[in-house]
């Protein structure tokens, strides 16, 4: 864990020449492993396993990216949908999906996954406890975001310190929507899969459900 770096912070800057920036403004690069919260949700092979396609179940929700210093990028996602109808049925989905990203001539970032790789599964609670998977891919336009330096995490000690990137959603047209929870920098180099396409493209295939 990378959190409370910043006491060696004159050794990490020295590399970041070698680094991408997408502006001047940002404190260190976009490479690296970035997770909310605690940090429960990594990406990596700790959260899904692409020789079997399956996921293992984080301790809590959570949302993580990864970024190469070469283009590529690494989605791990674990949320809740809870039904007004019904109450307390929930239905919680895993979400892993890689591919290339480019940063555009206006700063934002451009997410374009491999299509034949990514998977999501969900488990409703309330439906017999069924487990679908489904193959996923969603490009991402990520109109603005930013690094900077978090002088009170809520997850840390007082006194700690830790790089955030703070990214938004598209509003439409391109421009910033809401803002997306601030993702802290956790593991550099990147903690990720091969970045390379995994899976050839199939047309109606089928997945599982039990």
């Amino acid at each position: 864990m990378l959190r409370s770096f910043v006491g060696a912070a004159a050794a990490v800057l020295v590399g970041l020449a070698a680094l991408p920036l997408a502006s001047a403004g940002n404190l260190t690069s976009l490479e690296g492993t970035w997770s909310s919260g605690s940090g429960s949700v990594q990406t990596g092979l700790n959260f899904f396993n692409p020789a079997t396609n399956t996921f293992t179940t984080p301790k809590a929700g959570g949302i993580s990216y990864s970024f190469t210093g070469d283009g590529h990028w690494e989605q791990a996602k674990y949320m809740f949908n809870t039904s007004s109808a019904v109450n307390r049925c929930v239905t919680a989905y895993m979400i892993w999906q890689h591919g290339t990203y480019t940063i555009n001539a206006n700063g934002s970032l451009s997410l374009s996954p491999f299509p034949a790789d990514g998977y999501m599964q969900m488990i409703d609670i309330c439906g017999r406890q069924t487990i679908k998977m489904f193959s996923y891919n969603q490009f991402e336009l990520i109109p603005q975001w930013y690094i900077y330096l978090d002088s009170a995490p809520g997850f840390l000690s007082a006194g700690s310190t830790a790089y955030a990137l703070q990214m938004f959603q598209d509003g439409g047209d391109g421009q910033a929507g809401k803002a997306m929870a601030p993702l802290f920098l956790t593991a550099r180099p990147a903690n990720m899969l091969p970045t390379t396409q995994l899976h050839e493209q199939v047309i109606n295939q089928a997945f599982r459900t039990t």
